[in-house]
């Protein structure tokens, strides 16, 4: 072959690699959602950097009243047509199935080998139900954990005890033990199944912030280290991932105002490269809202504990409005 030759099969065989690498570099990195202050028109990545306006928006009672066995509800799940939550701290070791339509406890489901320290939040895969005994309000514990129990081993109904797998974990962060009621930022009361780990999302109520970190879903005992913190100005009480899995949705409080805080249009496997809007609710003023899931149309039910001033209850947001035009849905 003549040295033309093979250079001009050397050219060929290197064009379309040449391509790939000016397709990726023409990509450009911005805000790429059309309701932020900081929208980039040039943009064609995300990158997690936008900003937006201070928001506020109101949610209506769905279950005006919940049964008073469950005035502490503190995690919800949707789960084959019914709602699932659990009681806070020194409830007894049990999860509930309740209706949609008025609150009522319609199963009861026991943890033989689990005792509720602190539980704050539930979480599901398509097998597993998480429940996360990590609250964590003094600042010394050291015995927080995972119940990870099998979703077919629940029965269609009748109540039943059942054992389940515990996944033990401590913060690689956390140096110091000393108790220090709400002024630390080693509590957590929300997590959520996302892959392969849990995530979990601290309760800051020295600095409000909200760090990230990744639970493995096995049986054992872990040391976890953060993988980023969020900026959500409040207190983070329950969180929950879309059936798409490509929203999650954050419930919160400061000085007993509600807010969410919606994350959506993230990379796979990286929530922080998507945008993260906080929408605070008015007119609910000393309402504790502290667990949140995902509906059957893609709205949010929101669960509130029992307050002086009002009973437990379900609200409902659609959160459609905020989260479609970033991710090109009508």
């Amino acid at each position: 072959m003549s040295r033309l030759r093979w250079n001009c099969h050397l050219l060929m065989g290197l064009f379309p690699v040449f391509i790939a690498v000016s397709s990726l570099s023409a990509q450009q990195a911005g805000c790429t959602d059309p309701q932020a202050l900081n929208y980039d028109t040039s943009a064609s990545v995300n990158d997690g950097s936008c900003q937006y306006p201070h928001t506020t928006t109101t949610a209506r009672a769905y279950i005006p009243r919940l049964s008073n066995r469950v005035h502490e509800t503190s995690g919800l799940i949707y789960w084959k047509g019914n709602l699932w939550t659990h009681n806070d701290s020194g409830g007894d070791a049990e999860i509930y199935r309740l209706d949609t339509l008025k609150g009522r406890v319609r199963q009861t489901i026991s943890i033989a080998n689990a005792r509720n320290s602190d539980w704050e939040d539930i979480a599901q895969d398509d097998h597993y139900i998480y429940i996360g005994d990590v609250g964590n309000n003094v600042g010394n514990r050291r015995d927080q954990c995972v119940y990870k129990i099998e979703k077919a081993a629940i029965p269609e109904t009748g109540d039943v005890s059942l054992e389940a797998e515990i996944i033990y974990f401590s913060y690689g962060d956390q140096k110091n033990y000393e108790p220090d009621a709400y002024n630390h930022n080693f509590d957590c009361e929300a997590l959520i199944a996302f892959g392969d780990k849990l995530l979990l999302f601290s309760k800051n109520w020295a600095d409000l912030k909200s760090r990230v970190y990744e639970l493995p879903k096995i049986a054992g005992t872990h040391i976890l280290e953060p993988k980023g913190i969020l900026e959500v100005d409040g207190l983070i009480t329950g969180a929950d991932l879309s059936s798409d899995g490509k929203q999650i949705a954050l419930c919160g409080y400061k000085d007993y105002e509600p807010f969410l805080m919606l994350i959506y249009d993230f990379s796979p496997g990286n929530i922080f490269s998507g945008n993260k809007r906080r929408i605070a609710f008015t007119g609910m003023f000393g309402t504790q809202t502290e667990g949140i899931t995902y509906f059957s149309d893609d709205s949010l039910l929101i669960s509130a504990e029992k307050t002086p001033i009002a009973p437990a209850r379900v609200y409902r947001f659609y959160p459609k409005i905020y989260t479609a035009p970033a991710l090109g849905n009508p």
